[in-house]
This record gives structure tokens, sequence and C-alpha cells, in this order.
């Protein structure tokens, strides 16, 4: 009654509404001014606006134009690695690849080879390029297979300029508006066009030519070596399009006449005020109900309300506030909780909190107050709240916190407020006294409330589930992008907002709300006008009113960037997961890569360690019966010195295909060398089924493979081996193929063996020698005998053969026979051919000492010294006399015309003075073309020809003619293995030069030699 009694002295004094119009004037002339400008700046925005949206379609067709040419780029460099890749692939291939590229590509004119015109570019490395309408682009491959000349080619790609952009519709509008994000309802269309610089000066145009008309959007491009320059405007035109700022600019007119008659229509009021005084119990019916909605608003949302004192720096909290954070309530209504609320705030918070309170409160810098934290719980969980604010003119600052946890307690909070309200209200009925006092107060409540929720962009709504309209505030209609309007919003208007496919789902909970007397909580998608998409949390509870009507009263807010985040988070996990796959194939890649043959896929040695690992550890399958096959290519290497690597790994392939083939599934096959392969069989196994499986494998290899017109033939030697016992070693097993695979190879090769005990005694007796034979040398247990020759007319010693023998500690005297082999495989046979020839030399001095004439010595001269390069320095460095020392040559490694380094040294050693001879005569394949380029100075006619020439007359035809060769040639002839004295006559009588056999001597040692010459004239006597 006393703010009554003021404005009516007020009016008195001032008259009835003179400075009413003044004023009233001059704001009318403020809000014009203010709609002018806003309409300029609207212009400036709009024309900005669509500037952008084509800018955007320009970047979005030059993307297109990237992608597309990055796409034919890589088919360009698939078609050149499928080639490069495939050393087998033919000409229908090609071809075929080709034919497929073109029919999934229409803009591609033609893809075809050229001769590489810069040798010196980097290979698949594509080069872009323009001719006219017409791009190129050209990659350098290495040469076909079929090619008969090996020079590398161009593979050129022909794009139709016209088909790449019309295919593709990189310049049409329609591709464009399937995106939703450009969208808009005032920009439909787009006019685009593309240029390219010509060759004759000019610009070739792609797309509408009269894009170039009306101050074009430019966008430029450069992809490899085009120069893209993209054009774009609006398709109706700037002035069209901007001539749709027409409804914006009738709705801005409208706003400011609305607010001159609201500012004429308020002084008119204002006049009347005396009359309305009656009304004022009215009023404040309506602010109590209006205080009631924004308080069960309120409790069903869980929201506090909190206000910081600019004074005091004091923070005053409601129940609400305090109960959020698991706090009593305050004892007063200016109690500063400031310290309760940094208490109740969660570690790892407390800095952000701090900081805010300093910028917003101390320093005053910021005028926002917004954070998000943790409350723990005693139950060590947490609640998570967010509190929002901002400061009002009074320079406090007054916000809200609500519980973005659960909504169980909201119902409870609501009902203690619903209560609280009641008691209020009913106190407020009994104090008629202090109404004016009590609507200032309410007033100013509601100013804070509305900034609080104005903070927060909340908005209030009240619906009648009977008429099925709903009272919405101002905030609501911008949430939902409806025009403000004081009156009820029909369902109808509400539901068309929504997206259509959750509109019957909103329904439904809204009517199970009603029905049930439950909360709403709903999260909606509202689509606006301009195409945008926004989130809206809608929470809200039943209520009965005083008239005893149902309502549902609640609140929504702006939820947006919450759901943006939600889905940024799923897409990420959805690439996350991706790339999980991604690098698990990856890993399995590289597994793959470390266990398998680059070349022909196989297990490689790694893969089958692993497998021979897991079948030999203990106690895993103790009772497994298993197999391995060892083999190994014949004349690989061959292949490999006349055709080339090239060839050798077609064989090596066409050998692993092979064994694919017929190996059965289950079974590893893997190469664990250049030509080597193992087969481990996991099955049982029969001798029988290892034997057919061999046999196969042996079969198809010998079948020709052509490799670019040449036939590569390449045999196979196999070694297997089976395991026995109750728990046998794969590894050993391993070892007994290999010995079978020696085996095989000792056979002849082309065949198959498998292992047997004997043959690992053969390996282990073989490695013993070979060890006695490395000691031998240490302990000088090799010795040299010599068997004394005789010329056949008048049998005078003409010289002696020195033969290797060892004096082995345990078996006694060994012949050469017994060792030289495993000598052989040693590699030591040329330093037993040095040992022989320099005790020879040694001896022959000591015979002449002692007054004994021993006219020469014939040694064995072994392929490998024949070949030594340093076999002349070291002959040089020795005392021969001339004709003293006769090299013996084995027939079977005599002569090739292409071995020039034994030709060159055998002309070498006869210079020297040492004559040669040509041992086992008649069991190897010397020619008398051979005999001709060597001219040796005797053949030694091997002993299974002397023999039998005692009882079989085609022999001793054949040794007469053997002499009768030699002596046309000048070639004296050396008979060996002269057994009787019957074998003597008949040799004497076929013209040989020289004898030399048992008949006459042994091979004898030294001191056994010089007794036996210093009695040969008694034996020759008697």
């Amino acid at each position: 009654m006393r703010d009554l009694t003021r404005i009516l002295r007020a009016e008195s004094k001032w008259g009835r509404g003179t400075l009413w119009l003044i004023g009233g004037a001059l704001l009318s002339v403020v809000i014009v001014s203010t709609g002018l400008m806003i309409d300029r700046q609207t212009a400036i925005a709009e024309r900005g606006r669509i500037e952008h949206a084509v800018l955007d379609r320009l970047r979005h067709v030059k993307s297109q134009i990237e992608a597309q040419i990055l796409r034919d780029t890589d088919l360009a460099l698939s078609i050149a690695d499928d080639i490069a890749d495939d050393s087998m692939i033919s000409p229908p291939e090609v071809n075929r690849m080709i034919a497929r590229a073109l029919k999934d590509n229409s803009h591609i004119r033609s893809i075809r080879f050229e001769p590489l015109k810069d040798p010196g570019r980097m290979a698949f490395a594509p080069a872009l390029d323009q001719n006219e309408r017409t791009f190129v682009i050209d990659t350098p491959v290495p040469p076909l297979p079929w090619q008969a000349q090996k020079e590398w080619l161009s593979l050129i790609v022909t794009i139709d300029g016209n088909r790449f952009f019309d295919d593709h519709k990189l310049l049409l509008d329609d591709d464009f508006r399937e995106h939703a994000e450009y969208e808009h309802t005032e920009h439909d269309h787009t006019k685009l066009a593309v240029t390219l610089p010509s060759a004759s000066g000019g610009n070739l145009v792609f797309g509408d030519p009269s894009t170039f008309d009306d101050m074009p959007v430019t966008l430029a491009v450069t992809e490899g070596g085009l120069d893209f320059q993209i054009f774009g405007v609006p398709a109706n035109g700037w002035d069209a399009t901007m001539n749709r700022m027409l409804p914006s600019r009738l709705l801005v007119l409208a706003g400011v006449v609305a607010m001159m008659i609201s500012v004429l229509l308020a002084i008119y009021l204002l006049s009347e005020r005396n009359l309305n005084i009656a009304r004022l119990r009215a009023r404040e019916q309506r602010l109590l109900e209006l205080s009631e909605r924004f308080h069960l608003a309120l409790e069903t949302s869980n929201t506090g309300i909190w206000e910081i004192d600019p004074v005091t720096h004091a923070l005053i909290w409601d129940n609400r506030s305090a109960g959020l954070h698991g706090l009593p309530e305050s004892l007063a209504d200016d109690e500063d909780r400031l310290a309760d609320w940094f208490a109740s705030l969660h570690a790892d918070d407390i800095g952000k909190g701090e900081q805010l309170y300093f910028d917003c409160v101390v320093a005053a810098t910021a005028d926002r107050w917004d954070i998000s934290y943790r409350v723990p719980l005693s139950d060590k969980s947490f609640r998570y709240l967010r509190s929002v604010g901002a400061r009002t003119l009074d320079g406090s600052i007054t916000g809200i916190v609500c519980d973005v946890t659960t909504d169980t307690l909201m119902t409870q909070s609501l009902s203690r407020a619903k209560e609280n309200s009641d008691i209020k209200n009913a106190e407020l009925e009994l104090a008629l006294e202090e109404l004016s006092s009590r609507e200032h107060q309410l007033a100013e409540a509601s100013q804070r409330l509305d900034l609080a929720l104005g903070s927060y962009n909340c908005g209030t709504w009240e619906g009648d589930p009977v008429t099925q309209t709903a009272i919405w505030d101002e905030r609501m209609h911008q949430l939902y992008g409806v025009p403000f309007t004081d009156k009820a919003v029909n369902e109808h208007v509400w539901l068309s907002r929504l997206h259509p496919d959750e509109r019957r789902d909103i329904q439904l909970a809204t009517k199970r709300a009603v029905t049930l007397d439950q909360i709403i909580n709903t999260t909606q998608r509202v689509v606006l006008q301009n195409g945008e998409m926004r989130y809206i949390r809608s929470v809200g509870q039943p209520h009965v009113g005083r008239d005893g009507k149902k309502k549902l009263i609640g609140i929504a807010f702006d939820v947006t960037a919450d759901a943006l985040l939600a889905e940024q988070l799923r897409s990420a996990k959805a690439e996350t997961d991706m790339r999980n796959i991604e690098l698990e194939l990856a890993k399995n890649r590289i597994e793959f890569n470390a266990l398998h043959d680059p070349l022909t896929s196989l297990a490689n040695r790694r893969k089958l360690d692993l497998e021979l690992d897991k079948l030999g550890r203990s106690g895993e399958r103790p009772t497994t019966k298993f197999a391995i096959l060892h083999l190994d290519l014949d004349r690989f290497k061959e292949i490999n010195d006349t055709l080339g690597h090239a060839a050798g790994d077609a064989m090596l392939v066409h050998a692993s295909r092979i064994l694919m083939k017929h190996v059965p599934r289950g079974d590893l096959v893997a190469r664990i060398g250049g030509d080597e392969f193992v087969v481990l069989a996991r099955r049982q196994t029969t001798v029988e089924e290892l034997a057919t499986l061999a046999g196969k494998i042996i079969e198809e290899m010998r079948l020709p493979l052509d490799f670019e017109g040449f036939d590569c033939r390449c045999g196979v030697s196999i070694g297997i081996a089976q395991a026995q016992g109750p728990a046998p070693d794969a590894r050993k097993v391993l070892i007994n193929a290999d010995i079978a695979l020696y085996q095989a190879k000792e056979k002849g090769r082309n065949c198959h063996e498998f292992f047997t005990p004997d043959l690992q005694a053969n390996i282990v007796a073989k490695k013993r020698m070979a060890d006695d034979i490395l000691a031998g040398f240490d302990r000088d247990e090799f010795v040299v005998y010599y068997q004394p020759q005789f010329e056949a007319s008048n049998m005078q010693l003409c010289g002696a053969e020195a033969l290797i023998r060892w004096r082995h500690p345990d078996r006694g005297i060994l012949a050469s026979g017994s060792f030289l082999k495993v000598a052989e495989d040693l590699n030591v046979m040329a330093r037993i051919d040095e040992l022989v020839l320099q005790t020879a030399l040694k001896d022959q001095m000591r015979w002449t000492a002692l007054g004994m004439q021993v006219p020469r010595i014939s040694v064995n001269v072994s392929s490998k010294r024949l070949h030594d390069d340093n076999l002349i320095e070291q002959l040089k460095g020795l005392a021969i006399s001339p004709g003293s020392i006769c090299f013996e040559l084995v027939e079977s490694i005599f002569l090739d015309d292409s071995d020039t380094l034994a030709s060159d040294n055998i002309e070498k050693i006869k210079a020297l003075g040492i004559d040669i001879e040509i041992d086992d005569f008649g069991t190897g394949h010397t020619s008398i073309v051979s005999l001709l380029k060597l001219k040796p100075k005797r053949l030694k006619i091997d002993r299974q020809l002397v023999m039998p020439v005692t009882v079989q007359p085609q022999e001793r035809s054949l040794v007469r003619n053997i002499v009768e060769i030699a002596r046309s040639l000048g070639i004296e002839t050396v008979a060996e293995g002269v057994e009787t004295q019957e074998h003597a006559g008949i040799l004497r009588q076929l013209g040989c030069d020289y004898l030399q056999g048992y008949a006459f001597a042994k091979p004898l040692s030294f001191e056994d030699f010089t007794r036996f010459v210093d009695r040969l004239p008694q034996r020759k006597a008697s």
C-alpha cells in the first residue's frame, strides 16, 4: 500500500502523461534507428553467408576432382604393380585387366604401352599431363614378360576431360545437395565452371559458361601437372539471392512497429495506472502461480540457485545446492558456504574451481560463470554437477547448479519443494499487509531465476494433456525455432519441429508420464527451418493444480554439444576398432612374411624349425608318428648359370607348385635353402605311401619347363626319414632325411632313398675317417709307396709310379682306394698330390746318393691340383730334372675345350721338362682329337683291358688297336695290372712299350724298393 501511495503522488506531481509522451517519442526514434542498422548489418551478413556457401561448394568440387585424379593414378599404379609382380603374366591376362579397367571407368579413353622416352625416370612414378581436353597419366613400368627386348615401357592412361567431369557429376549441383551440411533454404543452387590453360593461349571451359557473367567466386586447384580454376555463382544471381532478405526486413519492420506500439501502449497503461490498483491482488496471484511454476521446474530438474555477494564475496546457497553437494542446509539465509563448496569438490577439480572463482569474483575479469565438477559420495561414487551463472546489474553473480548424474534425487527435491511452496503460499495469504513488499520480492526472485535459466539457456513449459496445448516461455520458442507468442502452443506445432523418426516415441513417453504419473525425461532431435539439427533435453513431471486439472510442468535445455560429442566419440571408437583390425591384419601379414618364403610362398626355415620344435616338445603328443622328405634340385646351378636367375626363380616356383599339388593337405612344405625343400608329413604314413609321393614328385619334375622359349629340365633327389620310437626327436629325423638325400645323390641323383641305420653307420664311418685323415696329416701318417715299371723289350727298370699309402695306427697300411673318396670330399687332394711330389723328389735324391738309377717317377695329379693358379710357381721352386718326373692325369677329367686354365698349366708343365701321361686310358671319354691337342708322352692302358687279354681275343685286339693308335701319334704305351708272365709275353707281342704290375712287384716302401732294385740283377739272371 505504501508503494501505491508513492506512485499516486508521483503522477499527480508530473501530470498525466506529458513526460511519458516525450520519452516515448525519443524511444521511438531510437528503435527506428536501431532497426535500420540491423537491416544493413543483416544484408552484409547475408551476402557474406552466400559467398561462404558458394566457396564451400567450390571446396567440395576441388576435393572431388583431386580424389578422382588420385583414383585414376592409383588405377594406373595397380595395373603397373600387377604386371611387375607377376613374372608369368601373359598378353591375354594383361588385355583382360585393361578391358576391365576401361569398362569400370567410362571416362578413360584408352590404356596402352609405349617406349619409355626418359630412361632416367623413377620406376612406378606416374606423371600427369594435359593435351587440350585430354588428361594423360604416364607411368614407367618394367618390360613385359613376352617382350624380346628387355626395355622399360610407359603405361599411358588417356582420360577424356569432358567425361571426367560429366560421368562423375563433378559440376552438377544435385550431387552437392545430397550433403546435409550444404542445404540452405535461402540458397538452393550453384552454377559451376572449371577452366584449364590451353596450348593455344586461351582457357578450356568445362561446365556452365554463363558462370563468368556475374562476378563468380574463384578457387584454384593444382593436382599433378594440371592447374584447374573453379568458378561458382548462385544459380539465380547475387541480386535474386539478396531479394530473399525481404521477409527478414519485413520481420524487422514488424518488430519495430510492434515495439513502438508497445511503447505507446506502455505510456497509456502507465497513465492509467491508478485505475489498475484494484487489480493488484490478481497480479499477485499470477505472480504466485508463476513462482510455483518456477519452483516446480527447479525441483523437477533438481536445480539449485546460488549467489555470490559482490562485497563480501560470500557464497549463498539454497537448500537444493547444499543437497547436491552432499552438505547440510544453511543455518541462516545469508550464511557463507564458500568453504563448504571447495571442501565438497573432488581433489582434481579444486584448481579449476579456484581459478574460476578468482576470475569472476576476486579479479572480476569474467562475467560468466560456467563449471562442471565432481562431488565424491559416501559409497565412493561421484555426483557430476554443472554450475552456470552470470553477473547481475548490482555486481553479484547469480546462477544455478544442476545434477547431471541421476533423475531419482530430482523427484524427491521437487516433492520437498512443493511442500515448502505450499507452506509459503499459505503464509503469503495470511500476510496481506505485506503484498507490496512480496510483489517486489517475487519480481526480484523472478528476475534472478530468469537470469539463472537464461545463463543455461533453459526454457520452461506447461502442457495440458486435455487440450493438447502447452504454454512456452520465450526461450522455449527459441529452442524449437518457433516465433514467440504468448498464446498456447498447439501439439501439432511442437511435433512438426521434431524429427519424424522420434515423434511417435516422444508422444508415447508423454502419454505414459501423464497416465502413470511418472517423470518424463527425453532427448529430442529438433529440425530447425534452416535445416540445422538441434538436440533438446526435456524434463518434467505431472502436477495437479488448484483447479484439479493435471498438467505436465518442466524445463528444456539445449544438449546439442553433448550429443555431437557423444556421436564423435562413437565415430572415434568405430575408427579405432577399424584401425585395430587393420593392425591385426598387418600383424598377420608380418607374421606370414616372417614364416614364409617370398618367392614361392612356402614355409621358410624358421617356420619349419617352429613345427619341429612343436613336434619335439616334451610331453606334447609323445606317440605322434611323422615323416620328413628332404628334396634337392639337380642341375639347378646349371640353369642359373646358363639362363640367369630369373629362370632359376621360375624353376623354384615350378617346383613349389608341384609339391603343393602332390603333398596332402595338412602336411608342411618348406623351402629351407636355395634349391632345397622339406616336406613334413604330420600324419602316420607307410613306406609305400612315401615312396609313391616321392615317385610322383620325381616323375613330374622330369618334365621340361618352358622359359622364354627354352626348355628347362631339372631333376630332384629325395631323402626320406620316418620318426621311430615313442618320443622321436624331430631334428634328428631331419638329419636322417639329409643323410638319405646324400645317399640318393651318391646313387646318381633323380631318385629317392630311405634312411636306414646302415646309412647312418656309413656316414659315421666317413666322418670318423675324415677326422682320422686330418689327424693323419698332423701325425705324418701318409707315406709314399713305389711300384716299379719295366721296358717290355729288355725288362730294364725304366721308372716307378708313386702311390700314396696311409699308415693307419689301428688298421695298418691302407691303399688309396679306401680313403681317396673321403679325401676328395674333404678337399685335401691337392695337399696329397703335393705331399707325393715332394716325397718322390726327396726319395729320388736319396737313391741317387746311394748310386741307384731310377730314371723317372710318375705321380698322380688331381683335377683340383691342375686348376691351381699357383701350381706353376710352386713347380718352379722345386729342383726337377727334365724327364725325371711324370704327371699322370686321370682320363675322366680330360679334356674340355673351355678349360683354358688347365690347358695353360699343362703347356707350362711340359715346358718345365715334366712329362704328361694319361692314366686309366680306355675307361673314360678321351678322344683322338683330345690326344692331338694334349700330345701326352705316354698312355697307361687300364687294368680292366689288360686282365682279359690272355683269354679273350676281343680285348687283345682292342689293346693292339690302342697301341697302334698311340704309336701312330708318337705316344708311348704303359700296360698296368700285369699279373703273370703270360700277360707280360702277350703285351710284349702286342707292342706295349712298358709293363707294370704284380707280376714284377707290388707297391713297395722306400726301403723295400731300394732292396728290390739292389737285387734286381740277381732276379733277372734267375
